[in-house]
């Protein structure tokens, strides 16, 4: 297991990546033609992410090359730096990464409020995510076999992306919603988060599938028994457990939602109570997911062997 500091920064640089991807990708798939969603609706925090990602991305990789050479950070050089990141394929995807980050944050400062600058940032945060695929485990795996199991990584962490993205979204919206009614009516936003179940539950199958595949590629899910005992195994056990909480919340959101649009409340009184349950149980399902992205973040870190 590697340092609190690497494991710390693996941490915040998934969950930046995660939200920055999902974040774009969710307003245009689903809220581009809400007119009551401003365009410059989480903008400031939005760039705030974005630019602390590149910065996070140069800092887990100046901590990684110290962990791999067991050597303090303060006593690298140019020419170890140098030779880690170009002779190795964690170097290059970090390089890749790096760049569509800072063209991502590039697209977004270029352009205030139009939705061409915001298809080019989601596009780049994307490539940016999928780099995260050419290390960790699916980077042990060779060949063919490794191909196919950095696509089904890249697949899981897109659906995965955009799940925390609707979640991001629906929270910030419900309690904009709650505090300013006047600038966000309550029917519209209940019926845009029942219309988004069939995406929800498309997502959420996609990133369990891939999440079991990941699973067989990585310790064979024949050998479940002997991993659980590991700490990796206990960790696994606590990610499942997370997200079956998300699940139970999402499902929650789901019923309220639901019940809400199809109903149509036009009382104020009546939506403020909707509104209030929704905000607690988005944020629940949110912490939920912040959990499972530290889980994520050590489990990478460490190997699902018996030693």
């Amino acid at each position: 297991m590697g340092s609190l500091a690497e494991q710390g920064l693996r941490f915040a640089h998934y969950g930046a990546l995660l939200c920055l991807f999902g974040w774009t990708a969710f307003r245009l798939l689903k809220l581009r033609h809400m007119e009551w969603v401003s365009q410059d609706e989480g903008r400031a925090a939005l760039t705030l992410v974005a630019i602390s990602a590149p910065l996070l991305a140069v800092a887990l990789m100046l901590v990684s090359i110290a962990a791999m050479m067991g050597a303090p950070i303060t006593s690298l050089d140019w020419p170890m730096i140098e030779a880690m990141i170009i002779g190795t394929e964690m170097g290059m995807a970090f390089l890749m990464r790096l760049a569509l980050l800072i063209a991502g944050l590039c697209a977004l400062l270029a352009s205030r409020a139009g939705r061409q600058g915001t298809l080019i940032a989601a596009m780049c945060f994307a490539g940016a995510l999928l780099t995260l695929s050419w290390s960790g485990h699916a980077a042990a795996t060779e060949a063919g076999l490794g191909l196919f199991h950095r696509l089904n990584n890249a697949v899981h962490l897109l659906a995965t992306s955009l799940w925390v993205g609707a979640i991001c979204w629906f929270l910030f919206l419900t309690l904009k919603a709650h505090r300013q009614p006047d600038l966000i009516p309550a029917l519209p936003l209940l019926r845009v988060m029942h219309g988004f179940a069939p995406l929800g539950v498309g997502l959420v199958a996609a990133a369990a599938l891939t999440g079991v595949i990941n699973a067989q590629l990585i310790f064979g899910l024949e050998n479940s028994v002997s991993v659980l005992t590991t700490p990796y195994g206990i960790l696994l056990i606590a990610k499942v457990l997370s997200v079956g909480m998300m699940l139970a919340f999402g499902a929650h959101n789901a019923r309220i939602g639901r019940r809400a649009a199809l109903k149509g409340e036009s009382d104020k009184s009546e939506s403020s109570i909707t509104l209030s349950r929704l905000r607690r149980s988005l944020a629940g399902e949110l912490m939920m997911a912040v959990g499972v992205i530290g889980l994520v973040a050590v489990l990478g870190m460490l190997s699902p062997m018996t030693m």
